[in-house]
């Protein structure tokens, strides 16, 4: 996902309200405005998406992000942001006979016939059994049915992921909220800018 942040319409009013300023000095000012509001904008995402209830690390959330800045002549800078999922395992999971619950976002959730196990490579993941996937040989973590016994099997089975920050970040509110903040910010980041230039 990428969202640009640029110059939208004129800036005649900003520029009058500023008074007399070199276009030297208004083309940096413009460029690192611009740059810092997007900045702004990844520390507010990552507000936003941990008072939504994600279960991100605002460390987690900052690093999904990379910004190609804004130059000099061309007045737009582009978030992108990775749609890299996590296993379940990063979730807080609790395995249960009824399945495995989750904490992924607001309140934990139960994925109902969910194991965890382990598999060759010594990686532990949320399974479920799926006929239709390619077997897997696993170690369950937990043996609850009656008979059943320990040690490697062959199981079709799918590992489970859960969302990415990328994914959260397409979440409407949040959206709304980042589309206000740049707009309402820029205007005061260019003032900023141009006054801290012109000293």
């Amino acid at each position: 996902m990428a969202i640009k942040i640029g110059v939208n319409g004129s800036m005649d009013r900003i520029i009058a309200d500023l008074g007399r300023v070199k276009s030297g000095v208004l083309d940096k000012a413009v460029t690192l405005a611009i740059n810092r509001v997007g900045e702004m904008a990844i520390t507010q995402a990552s507000r936003e998406m941990r008072a939504d209830g994600y279960n991100f690390t605002a460390t987690e959330i900052k690093s999904a992000f990379t910004q190609r800045k804004a130059t000099a002549g061309s007045y737009t800078t582009t978030l992108k942001v990775r749609r890299k999922t996590k296993s379940l395992m990063n979730f807080r999971p609790r395995e249960s006979k009824a399945g495995v619950t989750v904490l992924i976002h607001g309140s934990p959730k139960l994925i109902k016939g969910a194991f965890i196990a382990q598999r060759l490579n010594g990686l532990t993941g949320v399974f479920v059994e799926d006929k239709s996937a390619g077997k897997i040989v696993l170690r369950r973590q937990k043996q609850y049915k009656r008979g059943s016994k320990g040690g490697w099997h062959s199981v079709p089975s799918r590992k489970l992921y859960g969302p990415s920050v990328g994914g959260a970040y397409a979440n409407r509110r949040i959206q709304d909220v980042m589309i206000r903040l740049m707009g309402d910010t820029f205007e005061k980041r260019l003032t900023h800018e141009v006054k801290r230039l012109i000293g």
